[in-house]
């Protein structure tokens, strides 16, 4: 899978474009990925602007998987405890 791909299942999903950045933007609030010198880097970006949770990846494809269980989790939750995303 790849960033293009992921951005569609994400779309499937029904996840808010606003919780995540796919191409590099630094969007505060969201997971971000993002690559830097051939490692692919995903993080979630506070509002303060830290990076938590960080994961580094050596492949697009297992960063672009992680972040598609990451919310597809997420996902399983919300509507569990009928929550709004």
């Amino acid at each position: 899978m790849n960033r293009k791909e992921l951005e569609h299942k994400l779309k499937d999903l029904d996840i808010n474009p606003n919780q995540y950045s796919l191409f590099g933007e630094l969007i505060p609030d969201s997971i971000i990925l993002y690559e830097n010198y051939g490692n692919w880097e995903v993080f979630y970006l506070d509002e303060r602007g830290a990076r938590n949770d960080e994961k580094i990846f050596k492949q697009e494809k297992e960063a672009c998987l992680y972040i598609y269980r990451l919310f597809k989790e997420s996902k399983k939750i919300q509507i569990k405890f009928n929550l709004r995303s």
